[in-house]
């Protein structure tokens, strides 16, 4: 699926962004299993909301790591995402 820059993305039914303290880190969990995450895509993952677009997401991590440059990266692990179905898009 390619990513739309005009649509704002939110976690696919049946997924769940969660803590897990036993791992120590942000898992995806679906019905089959569970996705372990790193910090980098945990963090990504948190901005998906449903709300906010591409633009809106390298937005809001450029200024909490108070940094550039990350729409690359950001676009690379939402192509991703989307092509495993964790992520939906909506207009």
């Amino acid at each position: 699926m390619s990513l739309l820059t005009d649509h704002a993305l939110q976690i696919a039914p049946g997924y769940r962004l969660q803590w897990e303290e036993a791992q120590n880190m942000f898992v995806l969990l679906y019905p089959e299993g569970l996705i372990e995450l790193n910090q980098s895509s945990a963090e990504i993952l948190q901005v998906c909301d449903g709300t906010k677009k591409l633009a809106d997401i390298v937005h809001v991590l450029e200024t909490k790591f108070e940094t550039t440059g990350l729409e690359s990266d950001i676009v690379n692990f939402l192509t991703i995402a989307l092509d495993n179905g964790w992520l939906t898009q909506r207009a």
